[in-house]
């Protein structure tokens, strides 16, 4: 069969020509009769390659779950929507709650492989508040720690693609029955994995109006006053940094589409992570972050320090010259080297072995760039991966040093709930693998509002006039996207 004629054929043509029926009788026949919790079946096929945000902005109708994961650069991209199960927790030990509930409900997916593809795993999708409680009604389908068990979802990386589709298991149900659920289940995905069935959703450039705060506004006045009142608890020895941010809240007159500004996005940063997180057909979680805070497997949890910035230069030898002043900044250094210090030595806890260059790098993105420092850890058996993201969130660049204590400042401070902003969100899979990025660059939408985040590091020298700058340099890649969110 041709690629064409492959993109052509419906889902159920795909479980009609991957899945042995007599294998996945006896299997089914084979699972326990009784459970005392729901248990489920996953079914994993190999489809035609797609578009996962085509396949999200299609699923955009229907109320309930959806999520989207990319990074281009890699060539990996993940969508998934529908809600079988979702765990919520909140408090101190949401991690480690979150961490037990996963395994438990993932131990009760029954999977049936059809293709034998390490993608061919089922995953649970979510991520946590920046603090143990998040009661902000900006925030309201957003719970302190949250994962999801999705009705379907799909992996792409490079030219293989994996949808595997879960489904309820009625012990009292025939083979038959279940068979025909299974064919109904895939004939309703068929909108969303068959380009040929699209309603083509339209776009519409357009100039939104708003104003951003300018340094004649109470905003302002606001920002200097705490970067002023950190930099006086710096010099009292109450921490040695605190990074501090703001809410860009912004009403429009008309709707918005959350996929359109991710297709911008990631677009023109093909080497960052987009995400879409969505509970209902309200608001939606976006962003396009450089930061990632953990991928992690059996042995290995790879972080990094990102932290300590300055533009990208209009000509080449301006970038050069301004990588050059960075790599030299001492404060900029300083601010990176917390960031560094303080990641090893949370990970020494849980560790054999940490691993990182002397000296940072520079990560350049298409308006700024960052030190940069990649940090390997070599975890202990026996060690709960989730354990180690409490330990790493929030790292020193969301955060600060020491971290109860600039976080304390944070919440006294801040005039809004940062809610999901700056903190973990990504998946975890059966196999104990798992990705987890900072949630920075990033905004909530409504249908006609944004909230967009940006923050910067204070430490005893920070100017904040400079520092407000940098804040504003950070609102520019979502700022820009809103041209092309129009629906």
């Amino acid at each position: 069969m041709s690629e064409t004629e492959a993109r052509g054929q419906k889902l159920t043509s795909y479980f009609a020509d991957q899945v042995d029926l007599n294998a996945l009788q006896s299997y089914v026949q084979e699972l326990p009769s009784e459970t005392e919790k729901p248990s489920y079946l996953a079914i994993s096929l190999s489809i035609p390659v797609v578009d996962v945000l085509a396949v999200i902005e299609q699923d955009s109708k229907r109320a309930g779950f959806r999520y989207y994961w990319e990074k281009p650069v890699n060539d990996f991209a993940m969508a998934a929507g529908g809600e079988l199960e979702r765990l919520t927790t909140e408090g101190s030990k949401r991690f480690r709650t979150s961490s037990r509930n996963g395994k438990e409900l993932l131990s009760r997916v029954h999977h049936f492989k059809a293709v034998n593809h390490a993608n061919a795993v089922v995953h649970l999708f979510g991520g946590f508040s920046f603090f143990d409680e998040s009661n902000s009604k900006n925030w309201q389908s957003f719970d302190s720690a949250s994962f999801t068990l999705p009705e379907w979802m799909i992996i792409k990386e490079g030219k293989s693609c994996i949808l595997t589709f879960i489904t309820p298991i009625d012990p009292v149900e025939s083979f038959d029955e279940l068979q025909s659920r299974l064919l109904d289940q895939l004939s309703e995905l068929e909108h969303i994995c068959n380009a040929e069935d699209y309603t083509l959703v339209t776009k519409k450039a357009k100039q939104f109006n708003f104003k951003v705060p300018d340094k004649d506004s109470a905003e302002h006045m606001r920002w200097i006053s705490s970067v002023e009142k950190a930099r006086k608890q710096i010099q009292d020895h109450n921490f040695e940094k605190v990074v501090l941010a703001r809410q860009l809240a912004i009403k429009l007159d008309d709707e918005i589409s959350g996929t359109h500004i991710l297709n911008r996005l990631r677009n023109q940063y093909p080497d960052c992570y987009s995400f879409l997180i969505s509970h209902d057909s309200e608001q939606c979680f976006i962003g396009c972050t450089p930061e990632r805070l953990a991928t992690f497997n059996s042995r290995f949890v790879l972080t990094e320090g990102l932290a300590g910035s300055t533009p990208r230069g209009k000509t080449a030898t301006e970038d050069a010259v301004l990588e050059h002043e960075l790599l030299n900044n001492q404060k900029e250094l300083k601010e990176h080297n917390i960031v560094r210090d303080v990641i090893e030595e949370n990970l020494n806890e849980y560790s054999l072995e940490v691993i990182h260059p002397t000296h940072p790098s520079v990560k350049k993105l298409s308006n700024v760039q960052h030190l940069y420092t990649p940090i390997t850890a070599r975890i202990r058996d026996g060690v709960s991966r989730t354990e180690v993201l409490k330990t790493l969130h929030p790292t020193p660049a969301v955060g600060g040093y020491p971290r109860d204590r600039a976080v304390d400042f944070i919440k006294e401070n801040e005039d809004f709930d940062r809610g999901w902003y700056a903190s973990p969100v990504g998946w975890i899979n059966a196999h104990g693998n798992g990705e987890f990025v900072v949630a920075i660059r990033c905004g909530l939408i409504k249908k006609d509002e944004v909230r967009f985040f940006a923050g910067c590091g204070i430490v005893e020298d920070s100017d904040p006039e400079r520092e407000w700058e940098e804040t504003n340099l950070k609102f520019i890649p979502m700022l820009s996207a809103l041209e092309y969110a129009g629906t």
